[in-house]
């Protein structure tokens, strides 16, 4: 699957300068990645077989950042658990069929 480099993660995160996170990242990745594609109900990787659409990508990247600086579930004055906008990034790509 892996349509967003390691490398794209790590400028998102601001985390450019060190490695020490890097399996962290990748892990968040690949469930961002997973979730993206739940949400959409759609097989990108079928449908998009270059590359999933940039919103789609923007999408990994903005819920990887989220994750990785909220590491829990809830957190003191977090209003979602999903970044706002990644929805509104998933909506026109979302099979409601």
């Amino acid at each position: 699957m892996s349509q967003v480099t390691l490398e794209e993660i790590k400028r998102q995160c601001a985390a450019e300068d060190f490695t020490d996170d890097d399996i962290f990242l990748g892990e968040l990745k690949e469930t961002a990645e997973e979730f993206v594609a739940n949400y959409t109900r759609r097989d990108l990787d079928a449908e998009f077989p270059g590359a999933w659409p940039k919103t789609c990508c923007h999408a990994v990247k903005m819920l990887v950042a989220h994750w990785y600086s909220q590491r829990e579930a809830v957190a003191a004055g977090a209003e979602a658990t999903v970044p706002f906008g990644v929805r509104d990034l998933l909506a026109p790509h979302r099979n409601l069929g």
